[in-house]
């Protein structure tokens, strides 16, 4: 019996490993990037910082690829439930009062899956 409870552990181990994408993005990164333009997206600025802006321009050079990009904006996304008040013209807003346009809309809503 314990033989095939650490079989199994092994197995579920090694699923895990293949499963977790390896990006050199995370939701820490994300957050740093991001955190920097809490105030402007809650309306407490009328316009993004610099430090704001450049975390954004940060962030759209670090997610390379559809699935960092797509694992990006999921990280944002979760980091969104932590924050009261976010104002959804902001988040709309935010790239292009960055100078970053995105070739997609973003909004509290949006689906991550649909990233090109």
């Amino acid at each position: 019996m314990k033989a095939i409870l650490a079989a199994l552990l092994v197995a579920l181990a090694v699923s895990y490993v293949v499963a977790v994408p390896n990006f050199a993005i995370s939701c820490g990164k994300v957050d740093l990037c991001m955190e920097p333009c809490v105030k402007y997206l809650t309306g407490g600025q009328k316009e993004p910082s610099e430090d704001c802006c450049t975390g954004v321009k940060k962030l759209k050079g670090m997610a390379k690829n559809t699935g960092e990009r797509r694992f990006a904006c999921n990280c944002m996304k979760q980091a969104a439930h932590g924050i009261s008040g976010l104002k959804d013209d902001a988040v709309a807003n935010l790239p292009d009062a960055c100078h970053t346009p995105l070739p997609f809309s973003i909004s509290m809503n949006f689906d991550c899956n649909s990233i090109p």
